[in-house]
């Protein structure tokens, strides 16, 4: 008798609900959220990689042809436009965020050497080693990674090709670009490491 009573209550509480004639409706947007395409086309010009203002990688497309920067190799998909070289967007890296990326709160970790520090690449099967005229001692994580998340993008468009870093003092493990965030937690008031 109890489980009668519970089937009928559970179909009388059921019935308002698909018997009160209201019509199905599409859906109506109101706008959807500001979306930005962060990581354009390389043909665009360079991604870099720099800290946003909670110590997080932000990616940054800036023109090739910004602040004068020389193309290098020629894309392969017949447009002849000028790739930049691997060196030239590291160089740019440590060259620091322009206008456009400061006022968005962009910014380069402290230990990163600065710009004018000469920087040579050299590929060979797929994977990169980034030579760095600069010592590595003091270099944090997360300058790390924006070294390696620029080169790598630089190289592919994926992002995928492991990245290895060499200084005046020695050489680091072969690292691929990792874009999750840190697990370290921000502190409040301190410089990103």
């Amino acid at each position: 008798m109890r489980a009668r009573l519970r089937a009928a209550a559970a179909l009388a509480a059921l019935l308002p609900l698909t018997a009160c004639g209201i019509q199905e409706t599409d859906v109506i947007e109101a706008g959807g959220g500001a979306t930005i395409d962060v990581l354009p086309a390389r043909q665009v010009g360079m991604i870099l990689f720099f800290l946003s203002p909670d110590g997080l990688l932000m990616p940054s497309s800036r023109s090739a042809d910004y602040e004068g920067v020389d193309g290098g190799q020629q894309w392969p998909d017949g447009t002849g436009a000028a790739a930049p070289s691997v060196e030239e967007t590291v160089s740019a890296l440590l060259g620091g965020p322009v206008p456009p990326e400061r006022s968005a709160g962009m910014d380069n970790d402290p230990s990163l050497p600065g710009p004018g520090t000469r920087v040579e690449v050299t590929v060979s099967d797929g994977r990169l080693e980034v030579h760095l005229a600069a010592p590595l001692d003091g270099l944090s994580e997360r300058a790390e990674r924006q070294l390696v998340c620029t080169a790598a993008y630089a190289e592919r468009a994926a992002g995928s090709a492991p990245v290895t870093l060499r200084g005046t003092d020695g050489t680091r493990a072969p690292a691929r670009c990792d874009l999750r965030p840190d697990p370290e937690p921000a502190t409040t008031g301190t410089a990103p490491r």
